[in-house]
């Protein structure tokens, strides 16, 4: 979903403070054993935080909670480290809200740090965590930019990322591209692209493209500087032979 720059719009919800009572209730927990220190609702590790605010009356929403912590630190500090513009001054902290009011699906405001999902949705589809690696991957990105000319990318590599780190569902997976599709169609089809794109011409290109983002310096043309081809001439290759090898691992129940 397109949005504006200070606020990257994709999926969200609205969380109460989780007690610590409930987290200790079970030892198992990944959350647990992985250490991480739960303060009514803030939890932190090796100087990351996540802040969790819940507003929603339904003990459903608590064990998806817990799957958004353990996901939050074993994939947030890797993006910091991979794909922060400078590791070093990324922030260590995110806010996650779980809203009952949002009637999209999810999205995140790098500026304030604050992921905001809707908890109809994650709800209805508690297998759906990869969202949060796609909205933290913004946070991350912090680009200067999001317009009608590099929304499309912000969200392609947003994709790429999620495909990248996972969690991995069979509800969402990359699909072949269809006739209506182009390069610049955002989310999983631009997504599929980059991926062709890193299999078959430069393996380097979302590494490139997030750099040039974030200096502000993107321009289309700069697909041809990275392979040596017009992205229009990348994407009709493409078109013929949209073939990728794709890894998958789906989480049984």
């Amino acid at each position: 979903m397109k949005r504006l720059l200070s606020s990257v719009i994709c999926v969200g919800i609205l969380l109460s403070p989780l007690s610590t009572q409930n987290v200790l209730a079970n030892e198992n927990e990944s959350v647990i054993k992985s250490h991480v220190v739960d303060s009514g609702g803030q939890y932190e590790k090796r100087g990351y935080i996540l802040e969790v605010i819940n507003e929603v009356d339904d003990p459903a929403i608590d064990p998806i909670i817990r799957e958004f912590v353990e996901l939050y630190f074993d994939v947030y500090p890797k993006l910091v480290t991979k794909y922060a513009a400078d590791p070093k001054t990324a922030t260590q902290k995110v806010i996650l809200k779980f809203d009952p009011t949002y009637d999209g699906v999810a999205y995140a405001d790098a500026g304030a740090g604050m992921i905001v999902v809707s908890s109809k949705w994650i709800l209805d589809r508690p297998w759906d965590l990869g969202l949060f690696t796609h909205e933290l991957t913004h946070i991350v990105q912090s680009y200067p930019r999001y317009d009608d000319q590099t929304w499309w990318i912000t969200e392609g590599i947003a994709d790429y990322i999620r495909y990248e780190y996972g969690p991995h569902h069979e509800g969402w997976k990359f699909r072949e591209p269809k006739e209506t599709d182009n390069y610049n169609s955002g989310y999983g089809e631009t997504a599929r692209f980059l991926l062709w794109i890193e299999q078959n011409k430069n393996n380097k290109v979302v590494d490139i493209l997030n750099k040039q983002m974030q200096q502000n310096t993107f321009h289309i043309h700069d697909f041809e500087e990275i392979t040596g081809q017009s992205v229009e001439d990348l994407w009709a290759e493409y078109i013929l032979n949209p073939y990728v090898k794709t890894k998958y691992k789906i989480k049984t129940e």
